[in-house]
């Protein structure tokens, strides 16, 4: 192939990564358009790998691994016929690099030295959140061209003019599938680049990514300190080694999102104020630097809830947004490390929760609504935390209300996920609004609630307070709610607050008719949860209030019933109760609950006891044993089988420890006596003995025997008297 004119040189490191046969077949896109050469250089395939490489390559270089990417990538580069050179890894590939290869078919490429695409370095395996990036990866091969750096490697010289392409490759590299795994990678490339900057101590270039290196494994610390001493490096030797603006301002974003996560906010500022003070020698690249500085500060004011300078900040961070969002020219300048993040949607999204607060504060409510519209919900890592979501909440409900408040609300809460992250925020801050008697507050949460479309039980129980209570009490619209309680959140019937059951009462709503269409396995569902977080006063609320509904006999008030019995029990300590009464309650439970599932149940299986058998059941089979051996007296059989009872039923593995620490008692006790009295008895016989011997010794044998025989009675063991009474006869 030598011999033949090369247009492109395509040169790949392969080590057998998963993408690496994806990565391989995207470079036929080149190969089948123009004269293309595909030079893989390999650092550690095995044989199955190298085999399918050999499918692909013009050229196959063995490269033993040394540590030094910029090494192994000129050693691909050695061996480039190609009038231009692009460079990629195996785990990226192109779908479809159609404007690449208009650029070279159609001669385009004679007018420029350089060329750039697209790579979307994906932060998740499902491909939906990805950071952009712009490298620099094809050139017109000159004899100078060479790779420096032994970790994140780039070409030099990179010369102008720059061509640049929409085409993207996928690289999945850092998604990662554990923390650790992404740890190991960044102490991969730690190493090298202190070794770099040890070396080179004026390049901002391995400063930066130093910076960005720690940043990532979340040591906010040591990213503090670092940057840091790369800065004062750089003060050192700017006039002397060239620097690029780019990689300082990066530097500068490292200090000031790490001193915010690490809560140190009056040093933020003044980084903040030393950031947008900074003077450098390209403006393009300040001006969106900037704009980066007063995301960081919208951010730092937010959280200190300073509503003028927050509100200040983000305005300015706005209006670079929108300034610089769509110039690819600063985009492609602004790819190093965190100050990218600026047109990132999810530092975006974070930024306006952060500041929404201020913004209705200060009723930039056209900024607030705008900003909202921005933010890509769909993306899987935007997030926010519940006490960001609380401040926004409480604002909302401490402002007068506007339009687009429903809609902060129903994005909020949208999905499963979204009403189940919400739904504690919802509760605190009623709870909080209830007991400092916030009405105001608390009516336009109910209000803001009520109006979300959403079949969760928080939001059903909310209309159905507004409608009742500041509504037209719309009867239709009410019951409606009640029916959806019932249908669509069966399983959180139990939790629904005290206020509802009231309206429900006054509405004279036939819950009874409700809670029999209710399937009986969620109803089940519904208590066994309530078990979980009900104390006994909820228990209490709670069988006043079924009782109350309670219209004729079904196996939902029963199950209730035995759930609620169970609950009473599980109250029961040993100190607070003695062992007669606590039986009492025990027996009268296992027999509550045996009577409840003996009609479904087959006699044998309820002999046997089976594992299978629902828990409380089990105890309370286990009890009526038990109770048969405490009135027998068999007391070791009743040991055996309290043993059996712990454990069974852990709602009231509490109250059965109790009751085997007062049987342990009262046994130990009962044999206590009992040795008592045998020893007294004992005492008595030898009394009895003695004045025996002293009848015989006087010949009164009618009556040493009559003494003898009675003593007999008290100790039938006694050897002794049974010798005495044999020598009479």
């Amino acid at each position: 192939m030598n011999n033949e004119y090369i247009l492109l040189s395509v040169s790949m490191l392969i080590s057998g990564r998963d993408e690496m046969e994806k990565s391989l077949k995207s470079l036929l896109y080149f190969k089948n358009a123009f004269p293309t050469e595909i030079i893989l250089v390999d650092t550690g395939c095995n044989v199955e790998q190298r085999a399918l490489a050999e499918k692909y390559a013009d050229k196959i270089i063995d490269f033993t691994w040394c540590n030094d990417f910029a090494a192994a990538r000129n050693a691909g580069l050695k061996e480039a016929h190609g009038e231009w050179f692009m460079f990629l890894d195996d785990d990226e590939w192109f779908d479809d690099p159609k404007e690449i290869i208009t650029f070279f078919k159609s001669g385009e490429y004679q007018k420029y030295n350089s060329a750039s695409y697209v790579i979307r370095n994906y932060l998740d395996f499902e491909g939906v959140s990805y950071v952009t990036s712009y490298p620099s990866r094809m050139v017109r091969r000159e004899k100078e061209t060479h790779f420096i750096g032994k970790v994140h490697e780039y070409l030099s010289p990179y010369n102008k003019p720059v061509k640049e392409f929409t085409d993207f490759v996928h690289h999945y590299g850092y998604a990662y599938k554990s923390m650790q795994e992404e740890v190991a990678h960044a102490w991969r490339n730690i190493k090298p680049l202190l070794e770099m900057r040890k070396e080179n101590p004026g390049n901002t270039r391995w400063m930066y990514q130093l910076g960005q290196e720690y940043f990532a494994i979340k040591n906010y610390d040591k990213t503090v300190k670092f940057c840091q001493e790369s800065l004062a490096d750089w003060e050192q030797y700017k006039n002397k080694e060239e620097y690029y603006p780019t990689h300082i301002g990066t530097l500068y974003g490292y200090i000031l999102f790490s001193l915010e996560y690490l809560g140190k906010y009056e040093e933020e500022k003044e980084w903040l104020n030393k950031a947008l003070n900074l003077s450098l020698n390209d403006q393009k690249v300040m001006e969106v630097s900037i704009v980066f500085y007063n995301l960081a500060g919208a951010r730092l004011y937010g959280i200190l809830e300073d509503v003028e300078q927050c509100v200040s900040y983000f305005k300015r961070y706005i209006e670079g947004l929108i300034k610089f969002k769509n110039n690819r020219d600063v985009m492609e300048t602004e790819t190093e490390g965190i100050v990218s993040n600026v047109f990132h949607n999810v530092y975006y999204s974070e930024a306006v929760l952060i500041c929404l607060p201020a913004l209705l504060h200060k009723k930039e409510y056209k900024l607030a609504q705008e900003s909202l519209k921005r933010i890509e919900w769909k993306e899987k890592n935007v997030f926010f935390q519940r006490k960001c979501a609380k401040k926004i909440i409480d604002t909302c409900c401490n402002t007068e209300i506007q339009t687009f408040y429903e809609e902060i609300f129903q994005k909020f809460t949208e999905g499963e996920e979204g009403i189940h992250e919400m739904y504690p925020v919802f509760r605190d801050l009623q709870m909080e609004y209830t007991q400092y008697r916030e009405d105001d507050k608390l009516g336009k949460l109910r209000c803001l609630v009520a109006a979300l479309d959403n079949d969760h039980f928080y939001v059903q129980a909310s209309k159905i307070i507004w409608e009742w209570e500041e509504g037209q009490k719309d009867v239709g619209l009410i019951q409606e709610c009640f029916r959806k309680l019932f249908m669509k959140c069966p399983d959180h019937i139990l939790e629904v607050e005290d206020k509802v059951w009231e309206i429900a009462r006054e509405m004279q709503i036939d819950v009874a008719s409700l809670l029999l269409q209710m399937d009986y396995r969620t109803w089940r569902r519904a208590l066994e949860s309530m078990e979980h977080w009900a104390s006994l006063e909820e228990w209490e609320k709670w069988n006043h209030r079924v009782q109350g509904w309670k219209r004729s006999e079904d196996i939902r008030y029963e199950l209730f019933e035995i759930k609620y019995a169970g609950s009473s029990l599980a109250k029961i300590t040993k100190e607070t109760d003695s062992i007669s009464e606590l039986e009492e309650q025990l027996w009268k439970y296992a027999d509550q609950v045996f009577d409840f599932y003996h009609p479904y149940y087959k006699e044998e299986a309820l002999e046997e006891i089976p594992i299978g058998l629902p828990d409380e059941l089990q105890l309370a089979l286990e009890l009526r044993k038990l109770h048969v051996y405490r009135e027998s007296g068999q007391e070791r059989n009743a040991l055996e089988c309290m043993k059996k009872c712990l454990g069974i039923y852990p709602k009231l593995d509490k109250t059965m420890l109790a009751y085997a620490e007062m049987l342990r008692d009262e046994l130990q006790r009962q044999n206590a006596e009992a040795d008592a009295a045998k020893q007294e008895l004992q005492q008595m016989a030898e009394s009895l003995k003695t004045m025996a011997k002293a009848q015989i010794s006087q010949g009164n044998m009618e009556a040493a025997k009559q003494i003898l025989l009675q003593t007999n009675q008290y100790v039938p063991e006694d050897e002794e008297i049974k010798t005495l009474l044999e020598q009479m006869k």
